[in-house]
């Protein structure tokens, strides 16, 4: 079975991968890393967008793509640095496009050795949340296996704000 550890480039979600794998270590399980690149227009959702997209905007998504899979490598390559490799535990990455609880939710329901997602938590402010909602609420609403939610510790939380 497999831990699917949701990834974001924020100070939290370098703590999520961290924790993530090692969790994956200790249990004996395989870890797919997990990140999702943002649609750039939220409000066509619904829509087949490479019908919409100019050639110049598929080249531009693409070339996000490449470099969300090149710093998530590099995140993998940290978490690896830092809490060593078992050959008993396969990695995988995966980088989609989209709604980040969407799309992992879509994964891990095409995925059925997915027994275990963790995602980072940010705390928002009240009024983002109802206007951006939490991709954590999401993932723990809508998934279909247990889902793991990382909160920082409160230090470590207050020093990560701006």
């Amino acid at each position: 079975m497999k831990i699917l550890i949701a990834v974001d480039f924020s100070p939290v979600g370098r703590e999520v991968a961290h924790h993530g794998y090692r969790i994956a270590l200790n249990s004996g399980k395989d870890a797919m890393f997990f990140h999702s690149v943002p649609q750039t227009a939220r409000l066509l959702a619904g829509y087949d967008m490479n019908m919409i997209l100019t050639e110049a905007e598929k080249r531009n998504r693409q070339e996000i793509k490449t470099a969300a899979t090149s710093k998530l490598d590099k995140v993998v390559e940290d978490v690896l640095a830092e809490s060593g490799k078992k050959d008993s535990t396969k990695i995988d990455e995966y980088v989609a496009s989209g709604e980040a609880a969407e799309e992992i939710i879509k994964y891990v329901k095409a995925h059925d050795d997915i027994d275990l997602i963790i995602v980072g938590y940010k705390s928002y402010s009240a009024i983002e949340e109802i206007l951006v909602g939490s991709t954590a609420a999401k993932v723990a609403r809508y998934a279909p296996c247990s889902v793991l939610i990382y909160r920082p510790d409160k230090e470590e939380k207050d020093a990560l704000k701006f």
